[in-house]
């Protein structure tokens, strides 16, 4: 059975979904979609690890082998999932071999191969971050986005019912540790999240629509830098921090988080900068991806209060 994809049937205890025609974050889809999907194929870890927490396992991943290494959550649920090309470039003859009812993917990487894919089976393509938008002068962030895709992926699958006892799961998590930090008097603390490139002292920082800083914003924090950017992130160097006095760096290594901060911090003028100088720069684990789902964003939740609380308070 198909239904339009102008109104998705759910479970009668659950309210309508939002036709795909009118949701913000989708980009395209086709005509008609499955009503209970049982073999879909997602194309980006996002969507992957949303199925995760909606306890449903994929027919087709792309880059499987990578997925325990950026997002983690329930990897071993992948093993034995057919792999199906790439993020980048997914293999058409691959996904058909697996017979999907279904194909989720992002529009910024599959909008020209749609068509294609629309030919194996029905495929929604998600619009991977929000516009540039504010509400009451304030940045809707990637959390926020993400969110709503993961409702549509509940809508989409006929889980409407788990969609929302995870988002209830995060919520409590969000909650949890904004008390645990009002508690200990870091509410409103500064914080940088930084992603570690493998490049000389150039690094991501996650901006002010970020799902970090939407996470930030549950947790009663301030991230720096405040200003959206169109992918959620800038460059930065270590130059950048020597003006902030007050601020906590947590760092996203691209390798281990077990060893010793300065072996990470190679640059000549990471010695100047009152973070480090402060005792105030932490390392994360690499695999606390800030473009996942809930569950990324409850672990980042987790990590930044347990981070936070680990350092010393600002100087007064």
């Amino acid at each position: 059975m198909v239904v339009t994809s102008l109104a998705l049937a759910v479970e009668p205890s659950v309210s309508v979904c939002t036709p795909l025609a009118d949701n913000p974050t989708v980009s395209q889809f086709s005509r008609t979609m499955p009503s209970k999907p049982k073999r879909v194929v997602v194309l980006e870890f996002m969507f992957a690890e949303d199925l995760a927490a909606l306890d449903i396992t994929p027919a087709g991943l792309v880059d499987n082998a990578y997925y325990a290494g950026w997002i983690g959550y329930e990897s071993k649920r992948f093993d034995g999932v057919p792999e199906v090309g790439t993020r980048q470039e997914p293999s058409l003859e691959a996904i058909a071999s697996v017979r999907p009812d279904l194909i989720i993917g992002v529009g910024y990487r599959h909008a020209p191969i749609f068509a294609a894919l629309d030919r194996i089976a029905p495929t929604v393509l998600f619009q991977f971050s929000p516009d540039m938008q504010q509400h009451d002068g304030v940045p809707q962030t990637q959390l926020d986005w993400t969110r709503t895709i993961f409702r549509t992926i509940g809508c989409l699958t006929g889980r409407s019912k788990q969609t929302h006892a995870v988002e209830a799961k995060l919520d409590a998590g969000l909650a949890r540790n904004a008390q645990r930090l009002a508690l200990a008097g870091r509410g409103g603390e500064h914080v940088a999240l930084l992603q570690e490139l493998g490049l000389p002292d150039r690094y991501w920082a996650y901006t002010g629509n970020s799902t970090a800083a939407g996470v930030a914003r549950a947790l009663g924090l301030s991230l720096w830098p405040s200003e959206p950017t169109r992918e959620g992130t800038v460059y930065v160097t270590s130059a950048d921090l020597l003006k902030k006095p007050d601020l906590a760096v947590l760092f996203v290594t691209a390798s281990s988080a077990d060893v010793p901060v300065d072996t990470r911090l190679t640059s000549p003028v990471w010695r100047f900068v009152p973070a480090k100088r402060a005792g105030r720069v932490s390392l994360v684990e690499p695999n606390i991806w800030g473009f996942g789902g809930p569950m990324s964003a409850l672990r980042l939740s987790d990590e930044i209060t347990n981070k936070l609380l680990a350092l010393p308070l600002p100087p007064r």
